[in-house]
């Protein structure tokens, strides 16, 4: 049957490999996972890492993604909205797209970075596209505190909004931000 679909965009110099992994492990079978791939940061050598130039380049690859998806395997994705997760740079870029006006995705998760980008009105613009939760996923002191900034801001606007911390866990998937998320 259709199940849901979870968008995930990589930090800088990071693999999507890394992330696509993690979360099909932690999800199986209940959602499809498509992880994004941005552009190689030394493209002599693909293997240092890839980022993403900026959100609008990452706002046109997500909607020519999703479109590509739902149009191949549209009978295996639930109607509605995505889901997307980011980490550090895709969290920094996905909160930057996700207030752009397009109702892409429902839900955010946003993993060490997402929680600076936001102001009420941009919080508003989220909930009038139909952006319903919002996950700040902290491993760092400096990201919960600016995360509980952010959902103020989210939760004024009328988004649901929460924080995950995991106290000096780092900036990872792993540990404890991973059992948070």
């Amino acid at each position: 049957g259709a199940r849901p679909l979870l968008v995930v965009a990589h930090g800088a110099g990071d693999k999507p490999e890394w992330q696509c992994e993690w979360w099909s492990a932690a999800l199986g079978a209940r959602a499809l996972v498509l992880c994004l791939r941005g552009s190689a940061m030394y493209p002599r050598d693909p293997d240092t890492g890839y980022y993403f130039r900026d959100h609008y380049t990452l706002g046109r690859e997500l909607v020519a993604t999703l479109d590509a998806v739902r149009r191949e395997h549209g009978s295996r994705i639930s109607k509605g909205p995505a889901v997307f997760a980011g980490f550090s740079q895709g969290a920094i870029m996905g909160a930057l797209v996700a207030q752009q006006g397009a109702p892409l995705f429902s839900r955010l998760i946003l993993i060490e970075g997402g929680y600076d980008e936001w102001s009420v009105a941009g919080a508003k613009k989220l909930n009038r596209e139909g952006g319903a939760r919002v996950l700040f996923a902290c491993g760092q002191e400096y990201c919960a505190s600016h995360a509980r900034v952010a959902m103020g801001w989210l939760r004024r606007a009328g988004v649901a909004a929460r924080r995950a911390p995991a106290p000096a866990a780092g900036p990872t998937y792993a540990g404890a931000v991973g059992e948070q998320v």
